[in-house]
């Protein structure tokens, strides 16, 4: 119960002083204890030692993470900066796209997937070269997380770490996007991949569900079945 309430944003008060660290030990923390709760529904023993019970387990069987409504796990702190709570959230879920890429590594190949698609209606070109292009799939990965990284700590853009200019805001919208490529590539070409990363991580879900809280991706470009990700979604 403990950590459940650390993770619901609306009980935490933060101060101006806290700044970027406080937001971003509270997004980590957050994190961590949903993580905590996928892996005691797996029987994993470090939740275990938490004192998640078969309780939590079964409570947590719809899909809310033991942590309330959906609609609320990406509310902003009090206190917080709002551009630096989704700024905050983006760099972890890039954190955790970046464990989905090492997992692809073996079978996502230049052989396997010359060219960044999601389903056949679907290709991608890299944005970042000077010119856009056609990329691996895996190098498309690799070159929109580095590029993610890279912008987010761009001091031209994001000069400051307790506020974001609202100037720069536009840019979540675009990562957004191209973060959820990586999500749907795994999903039509790797399924077998994506529905065991979404077994340990439930990384789809929650970013869907931000994406969709902030509105970062339109309606018609979220191509992934919600029922590939969302336990509560009818089959």
């Amino acid at each position: 119960a403990a950590m459940r309430n650390r993770a619901r944003a609306n009980n935490i008060q933060l101060s101006a002083e806290d700044g970027e660290l406080g937001v971003q030990a509270f997004v980590q923390q957050t994190q961590h204890a949903r993580q905590e709760l996928l892996d005691a529904k797996s029987g994993h023993s470090t939740a275990n030692r938490d004192g998640v019970g078969e309780q939590d387990s079964a409570a947590d069987s719809n899909g809310d993470l033991g942590l309330g409504d959906r609609d609320s796990w990406f509310e902003c702190p009090n206190g917080a900066d709002l551009g630096v709570w989704q700024l905050e959230n983006i760099r972890h879920f890039t954190m955790e796209l970046s464990g989905l890429a090492v997992s692809l590594n073996a079978e996502c190949t230049t052989l396997t997937c010359p060219k960044m698609k999601a389903t056949d209606e679907w290709m991608y070109l890299c944005a970042a070269h000077k010119q856009p292009q056609e990329c691996s799939a895996m190098d498309y990965i690799i070159h929109t997380l580095d590029g993610t990284c890279s912008l987010l700590t761009s001091s031209k853009w994001f000069p400051s770490r307790t506020h974001i200019p609202d100037s720069s805001l536009k840019y979540f919208q675009s990562i957004a996007r191209r973060l959820y490529r990586i999500l749907s590539h795994t999903f039509f070409h790797h399924r077998a991949a994506f529905d065991a990363y979404e077994a340990t991580h439930q990384l789809c879900l929650r970013f869907v569900a931000f994406a969709k809280f902030f509105d970062l991706i339109p309606p018609k470009l979220l191509i992934i079945p919600e029922s590939a990700y969302d336990p509560s979604s009818p089959k």
